[in-house]
């Protein structure tokens, strides 16, 4: 018993340290390069590329949470997702943003843009718009 309770005490460290990876700058898990390696993301990274974001943030900068356990585990989930979907050919033929992505969204543009939108405020409550649907042209245009 004692056994099996240290193997599972070491997957867990082990599952969490692997977790915490899409944080580590040197990788480059947030970046349009590792992004873009799936076909799939190729209308994505290619309008990213040719935004005015591109000089200022990673696709992990708005894309995913910006607290080390959060954004991790936030990454963790969506990289399983994209790549089960991948090996399993069931990509969806319009890539859509969750409820949950698109809070993320939300708050990476009120972090990152916090001196205009402290000005107007957050512009999903009571019902509103998020920023991307006005603004949707910006980084990835259809």
């Amino acid at each position: 018993m004692k056994n099996k309770l240290q193997w599972l005490g070491l997957l867990v460290v082990l599952g969490f340290a692997l977790m915490l990876t899409p944080k580590i700058p040197a990788l480059g898990l947030t970046e349009a390069s590792f992004c873009g390696r799936c076909h799939a993301m190729d209308l994505q990274v290619s309008t990213y590329l040719h935004s005015p974001h591109a000089n200022a943030a990673t696709c992990g900068d708005c894309h995913d949470p910006h607290g080390l356990i959060t954004g991790s585990a936030f990454a963790a989930f969506t990289g399983a997702r994209d790549v089960y979907r991948v090996v399993t050919n069931t990509i969806p033929a319009e890539i859509r943003a969750t409820d949950l992505s698109k809070k993320v969204l939300q708050n990476n543009c009120l972090r990152c843009h916090g001196d205009i939108m402290a000005e107007i405020g957050d512009t999903s409550h009571n019902c509103g718009s998020y920023c991307f649907h006005c603004h949707q042209e910006i980084v990835h245009q259809r």
